[in-house]
């Protein structure tokens, strides 16, 4: 098993690391246990789309902010937790429903839905030290556009 771990405190500065920073982490995966090249891409996507998330919409009151991503890969398969010290906000409500997923695309709005669609898990839940984690899995063998909402 393998394991990346980053704090910010800047998360402009976050944003434009990212995808390198796991391009560089991946690379230095065993061949073997290394996540397919689709999967990389996958969680660059969703770390991506979650760190912009935060820079627009977080509330972090009078705090400066604080994120604290956590990579890990074994079997091909990633697993990833971003703890952040924002108010955090319900997830599962900010989703759309099937319903509404059949009906126009908005012009912005589409982050959430492409962040559950490029995992086979994903939660934001609070935990015990009042932060908000989010959590996402991604397999090797995980095709998003099966569980895309439109």
């Amino acid at each position: 098993m393998s394991t990346f771990a980053k704090d910010y405190t800047d998360l402009d500065r976050a944003l434009d690391e990212v995808r390198t920073l796991i391009e560089e982490w991946s690379s230095e995966q065993n061949s073997a246990s290394a996540p397919t090249p689709e999967t990389i891409r996958y969680t660059q996507l969703v770390l991506h789309e979650w760190i912009a998330n935060l820079l627009q919409h977080a509330d972090f009151e009078d705090r400066s902010p604080l994120i604290q991503i956590r990579l890990q890969t074994e079997n091909r398969h990633v697993t990833c937790s971003v703890t952040d010290n924002s108010e955090g906000f319900n997830f599962q409500d900010q989703l759309p429903s099937q319903d509404e997923a059949m009906e126009d695309l908005p012009e912005r709005g589409m982050g959430l839905r492409i962040i559950n669609a490029c995992t086979e898990s994903v939660s934001y839940t609070p935990t015990n030290s009042g932060r908000y984690r989010f959590e996402f899995s991604i397999p090797a063998d995980h095709d998003p556009w099966l569980s895309m909402l439109f």
